[in-house]
C-alpha cells in the first residue's frame, strides 16, 4: 500500500511539474493524463479507477474507497464532511478519502487559526486535548471519540495551516 501511495504521489508531482510550464497544449495534456492513469493503474494492479478532472486526481479502489488529491477548494464528501470547513486563507493542497483528509492552507492569520480551534471544540473535539506553542508553531490535537482524531498545525511566521483528520477503524 505504501508503495502505491508513493507511485501516486510521484505521478501527481510529474503532472503538476508539466502543468507549471505554461506551454502545455491540449494534446500534451491528454498524453500526460493517459500516462499518469497508466502508471497509477499499473501500481494498483489495474484495480484502481483513475479520474483526472479539473486539476485533481481521484483514485477509486476495488472496495469503492475514493482518494482525491490536488484540489484547491475544500473537499466534498468523505472525511472532510465530518469537520467544520475552514474558510480563511488559500488552500494549496487537499487530500480526501472516506477515513482521512489533509488540507493545507497559506495566508492564514493567527486569529483565524484560534477561531477554528474554538469551532472544533464546539463540534465536540474535546477529548484528549493537547494544545502547544513552540516558537512560531502552534498545534491543536483532540479526539471526538475513540476513533476520530484531528490535528491542526499553524505556523505564524509562514502563515500556513494544516488540518489533518483521521477516522480509525
Amino acid at each position: 500500500m505504501f508503495k502505491r501511495i508513493i507511485v501516486i504521489l510521484l505521478s501527481i508531482v510529474m503532472m503538476l511539474s508539466l502543468a507549471s510550464c505554461g506551454v502545455r497544449q491540449n494534446l500534451d495534456q491528454k498524453i500526460e493524463e493517459k500516462v499518469t492513469e497508466g502508471v497509477i493503474k499499473k501500481a494498483t494492479g489495474g484495480t484502481a479507477d483513475v479520474d483526472l478532472d479539473k486539476g485533481q486526481l481521484t483514485v477509486k479502489g476495488e472496495d469503492g474507497e475514493k482518494v482525491t488529491f490536488g484540489d484547491s477548494k475544500w473537499p466534498e464528501g468523505g472525511a472532510a464532511n465530518l469537520i467544520p470547513e475552514f474558510k480563511q486563507g488559500n488552500i494549496v493542497s487537499a487530500i480526501n478519502a472516506d477515513a482521512a483528509c489533509a488540507i493545507m492552507f497559506e495566508q492564514v492569520e493567527e486569529k483565524a487559526f484560534k477561531q477554528y480551534v474554538e469551532d472544533l471544540k464546539a463540534q465536540g473535539f474535546t477529548n484528549d486535548v493537547a494544545e502547544y506553542t513552540s516558537g512560531s508553531t502552534h498545534g491543536f490535537n483532540a479526539h471526538l471519540d475513540d476513533n476520530t482524531m484531528i490535528f491542526v498545525l499553524y505556523d505564524s511566521e509562514g502563515k500556513t495551516l494544516t488540518v489533518n483528520f483521521e477516522i480509525s477503524k
